[in-house]
C-alpha cells in the first residue's frame, strides 16, 4: 500500500473456500493527512491491469472516491463520496442500479469498524 499521490494499492478478496478471487486496485490521487484521501478504484487482474467487474460487464472501469475526516463535537465525522469516472451511459446506469447495495455494503463495513474500535477501548 503506497499511500501517496500516484501510489497504488493492489489487493485480493478470496471466497471462504479459496476457489474464487477478486482483485482490485486503488490509485491514490490526493493525500492530505489527516483529513482527506482521494483515489480511483478499479477491478484488476493480479498484475494490477484494469479489467471488467466479474459480476457485471457494464460496471464502470473506474470509480472516484473521496474520503474526508473532520472533527465534530469531539468525534470524528467520516464522509465517503464517490461515483463513476469517465463512464459511458451504460456504465452509469449499472452503477446507479447497484448504488443501494454498495451503500449497504459500506454501512456493514463501517459497523464492523465501529464494533472493533469499541472493543479496543
Amino acid at each position: 500500500m503506497d499511500v501517496r499521490p500516484g501510489g497504488i494499492f493492489l489487493g485480493c478478496q478470496k471466497s471462504p473456500d479459496g476457489q474464487h478471487a477478486m482483485w482490485g486496485r486503488f490509485v491514490y490521487h490526493e493525500v492530505k493527512a489527516p483529513e482527506k484521501l482521494v483515489w480511483v478504484q478499479s477491478f484488476s487482474d493480479e498484475e494490477g491491469n484494469i479489467i471488467r467487474a466479474p459480476f457485471n460487464p457494464n460496471w464502470p472501469l473506474e470509480i472516484l472516491n473521496v474520503l474526508t475526516l473532520e472533527e465534530n463535537e469531539g468525534k470524528t465525522l467520516l464522509t465517503l463520496q464517490g461515483g463513476p469516472l469517465n463512464a459511458s451511459a451504460e456504465e452509469q446506469e449499472a452503477y446507479n442500479a447497484m448504488a443501494p447495495m454498495v451503500s449497504q455494503g459500506f454501512e456493514g463495513t463501517f459497523e464492523q469498524l465501529a464494533n472493533y474500535l469499541a472493543s479496543q477501548q
